[in-house]
């Protein structure tokens, strides 16, 4: 498969169990103007077979979000300034770009059968947009990171 047809734009691979995971990932595509698309990592297509082209056989690529672009692979706290960086990129694109506009808009067909009854499939947590288990996620968050050039 080709790396460039994935990788001409970021794309940011959540945990797709988890609401406040997918609150995250729809801001950051709404605030970056669909220029960053987003994945789930359990559910997408476009996810998995990104994350078998990245990672190697036995790396548990799941315990932290991704953010995909060109030759790297950041994840969790390693991210957060691509995250915003990408943010910003996108926003002046949209003021710049405004006949290809649809273009960045990211539709999530991939995972539409599954984004609207995600509420937490995790059987050891509570809910996950619980102020506990968010900030359980933050401080996790915080304490991994992770950067990948392939």
């Amino acid at each position: 498969m080709d790396s460039s047809v994935y990788f001409d734009r970021p794309l940011l691979i959540f945990d797709d169990k988890c609401s406040s995971c997918l609150k995250f990932a729809e801001y950051v595509n709404i605030l970056s103007h669909g220029w960053i698309q987003i994945a789930g990592h359990y559910y997408s297509t476009i996810a998995l077979e990104t994350k078998k082209m990245i990672f190697p056989t036995k790396y548990d690529s799941t315990k932290m979000f991704w953010l995909i672009y060109k030759n790297t692979a950041y994840g969790a706290r390693s991210a957060l300034l691509p995250v915003v960086k990408e943010i910003v990129r996108g926003l002046v694109k949209s003021v710049f770009d405004k006949d290809n506009k649809q273009i960045y808009q990211t539709k999530l067909k991939d995972n539409e059968g599954n984004l609207d009854t995600i509420t937490c499939n995790y059987k050891d947590h509570l809910q996950c947009m619980s102020t506990t288990n968010t900030l359980k996620r933050l401080i996790n968050m915080m304490q991994n990171s992770s950067r990948v050039t392939f």
